[in-house]
């Protein structure tokens, strides 16, 4: 609408502007042509009756001339003719004494315009005087208003014809199109990528609407592989506790298996230690099928999932790393149900990063606190994730959710965990927030949609 109506404005300023132009060159010839027009009549006139003027002046004198211009005006049906003595009139109008052909007009009091024309009386050589002729002027004057009033029609016209046709073409192949192209960059900005283009017409129109389209295409690829990236790079971090929690299982199977091979065992320790290996190869099995899971590249489609299912199983997936850092996961689960419509991998990569920077906010060690619970007043699972560590200062605070921002040491950190974990809770149609104060630990919070 706006820049329909800016386009309206352009054009009907450039309208006005040249029909104002014409208008005014039109008047200004009229006036003109008219202005020589007078004069040449004058001039003939003056010349048609001078022979007559100078044949009275011989005979009579200048009486003489006055009484023939007096006739001459009686019998003419149009300009007037007045004939003034220069010599005799005491005050006569200043173009009356010129040696030379001259003009003016005059406005009376009912706002009547008059022109006339002065032109010199020469007899034998001696300027007897200006005869002087005047005409109405209300002739071209209704000219003039009738171009200003035919003017203002035009004007009227071509400018309501011109709005209707920009208003349509503003509002219905501008206006239209580009609030459809806005809502559709708006939703890509809210992380819903994978968008067909909204316009179907090959104008430039068009083109856009396709070019955005295999924007948010690029866009969703590039941020499936950062994605992964980011589990690839806590993989690693989870892989240095997995494996000092692989090598009890492993030495207890090596340890049993060893004892069944040197014979030395009855059936009943063989049966048992059987059993041990069984039990500690599924143990070590559960371990590097999370590790599978979580490292898998390709979402999948939101389904209902449980949360307090996939938090547990976060947990017990980080408990291995907290104890290298001397940090106990106290988790506080909820007997009501907790199930929303989501991916469950991507879910467990924001518990994930959420707890491992819990986990490196405490190099003293501590315990991190991890809940979920359900706020059924508003139907929202809410889970919270609270460390003891070091905190983060109130001017970074506003900061931790932006790509590439990190507080941790060169090499320690991307500082794209959290703008991920952001941008998933965003799809999930959820919100995270965070609450923080120096040496007195941080606190995330996230809420989802409980899935009706």
């Amino acid at each position: 609408m706006r820049l329909a109506a800016k386009l309206i404005l352009i054009f009907l300023v450039g309208v006005f502007a040249v029909v104002s132009l014409f208008a005014w060159q039109t008047i200004q010839r009229q006036h003109a042509w008219e202005q020589q027009r007078r004069e040449a009549h004058a001039h003939e006139l003056v010349e048609t009756l001078q022979p007559a003027l100078q044949s009275a002046y011989r005979n009579g004198g200048r009486v003489t001339i006055q009484q023939a211009v007096e006739i001459s005006t009686e019998q003419l049906n149009g300009p007037r003719i007045r004939w003034i003595d220069g010599r005799e009139v005491a005050s006569p109008p200043p173009k009356a004494i010129a040696r030379s052909m001259s003009r003016v007009s005059v406005t009376d009091e009912h706002g009547t315009r008059t022109a006339y024309s002065y032109v010199p009386l020469n007899v034998d050589g001696e300027n007897l005087g200006t005869v002087e002729v005047s005409q109405s002027m209300s002739e071209q004057d209704s000219f003039v208003r009738d171009s200003v009033y035919a003017s203002i029609l035009s004007l009227i016209g071509v400018a309501g014809l011109s709005a209707v046709v920009i208003y349509y073409g503003g509002i219905e192949l501008v206006g239209k199109p580009l609030g459809k192209l806005i809502e559709q960059v708006n939703l890509i900005g809210e992380g819903k990528l994978d968008q067909s283009p909204v316009l179907s017409g090959k104008d430039e129109l068009g083109r856009l609407a396709v070019a955005i389209s295999q924007m948010s295409h690029r866009l969703s690829d590039q941020r499936d592989t950062i994605r992964h990236t980011d589990r690839l790079g806590t993989i690693g971090t989870l892989a240095a506790g997995v494996a000092h929690e692989l090598g009890t299982p492993l030495n207890v199977v090596s340890g049993r298996a060893g004892l069944i091979a040197s014979g030395k065992l009855s059936e009943q320790e063989i049966a048992s230690s059987a059993r041990t290996i069984k039990s500690e190869s599924e143990r070590m099995t559960a371990i590097i099928r999370q590790l599978l899971d979580f490292a898998r590249q390709t979402p999948s489609p939101h389904d209902s999932i449980d949360l307090t299912e996939i938090l547990t199983r976060t947990c017990d997936l980080m408990r291995p790393l907290a104890r290298k850092s001397d940090v106990e996961i106290a988790l506080h689960a909820t007997d009501r149900p907790t199930t929303i419509a989501g991916d469950a991998a991507q879910v467990q990569q924001v518990l994930t990063n959420l707890i491992s920077n819990a986990i490196g906010a405490m190099p003293d060690g501590g315990t991190v606190t991890v809940s979920i619970d359900v706020d059924e007043p508003t139907e929202m699972v809410w889970i919270e994730v609270r460390d003891t560590g070091v905190g983060i200062p109130s001017e970074q605070l506003n900061h931790v959710f932006e790509p590439f921002y990190t507080t941790k040491d060169v090499g320690e950190g991307t500082g794209l965990g959290l703008s991920i974990a952001y941008g998933i809770v965003r799809e999930h149609a959820g919100e995270i927030k965070v609450d923080s104060e120096p040496g007195c630990g941080t606190t995330f919070r996230i809420r989802f949609p409980m899935l009706r």
